[in-house]
């Protein structure tokens, strides 16, 4: 077997605590039997805790290298994917109606692979995952602060955050320049329903696409200058306002809105 070597386009950060392991697996509260996905396994640090958990694992590494690793370590204990898992068709794996993510995930994968989960909400019953600090404190911002955009309000509209800890680089091989933080995603009870979701997110997409404009200005993509004229008589939103300032009730005023008037 060839010597392994870190692959930076990978952005490759192994964690190498064992505490810090079995922390995040706990945090997932796993129960014996449940359907279980990590991506990025890597060496298999969290692999190991995750199987003590006596779960279904599958794990997706897209690094061929360290298949054999892995193989040889756990055998046919966990269902090991060599793909993408960007590039994997979801609905074909998400076999089971729900399961779990748990993942230390590659810092450059995280918005697409976050914007994937939302796609998929209905079938995650809870997602844990360690990601950059920076990312961890925008999914988490509240209305009004530099951090909130649209992936802070993609995230909590499908799911409770909840900041689980932070992780120092040194805990890692090779250490990241940046902090680590994990994050628990739970699936809300209360997600708004809505009759037209993906329009909902194009009018968010909208609204988000020149930070330093208006409402006004930035829904002309959408609207025609009269069209924007009406909404402005006719919604309660202040279309002088900025995304940044709308809240989760604010975007589908502004939705139903909009809608109305292309219908």
């Amino acid at each position: 077997m060839k010597k392994f070597r870190h692959k930076k386009s990978l952005g490759q950060h192994f964690l190498k605590d064992k505490n810090i392991v079995k922390k995040i697996a706990d945090l997932a509260e796993i129960e014996e039997n449940e359907a279980v996905w990590e991506v990025g396994p890597g060496k298999g640090i969290l692999t190991q805790e995750l199987l003590m958990k006596k779960c279904n694992l599958t794990c997706f590494e897209i690094d061929e290298s360290l298949y054999p690793i892995l193989f040889k370590k756990f055998g046919t204990s966990i269902n090991l994917v060599n793909k993408d898992i960007l590039k994997i068709n979801w609905k074909e794996y998400l076999k089971e109606k729900q399961l779990k993510i748990v993942a230390n995930l590659p810092y450059q994968i995280t918005s697409p692979f976050l914007f994937k989960v939302t796609e998929n909400a209905d079938n995650f019953k809870k997602v844990v995952i360690m990601i950059q600090k920076e990312v961890a404190e925008r999914i988490n911002a509240g209305v009004g602060t530099k951090d909130y955009g649209k992936l802070s309000l993609k995230i909590q509209f499908y799911f409770k955050v909840d900041y689980g800890f932070t992780v120092k680089p040194h805990l890692f091989f090779p250490p990241p320049k940046v902090d680590s933080a994990v994050i628990v995603l739970t699936p809300r009870k209360d997600k708004p329903c809505l009759e037209d979701e993906k329009f909902f997110w194009k009018v968010v997409e909208v609204a988000f696409q020149n930070r330093r404009k208006m409402l006004r200005r930035n829904l002309r993509m959408i609207l025609s200058k009269e069209k924007v004229e009406e909404l402005g008589v006719n919604c309660k939103i202040d279309l002088a306002r900025r995304g940044e300032t709308l809240t989760e009730k604010d975007f589908i005023e502004l939705y139903e809105n909009v809608r109305t008037l292309i219908n």
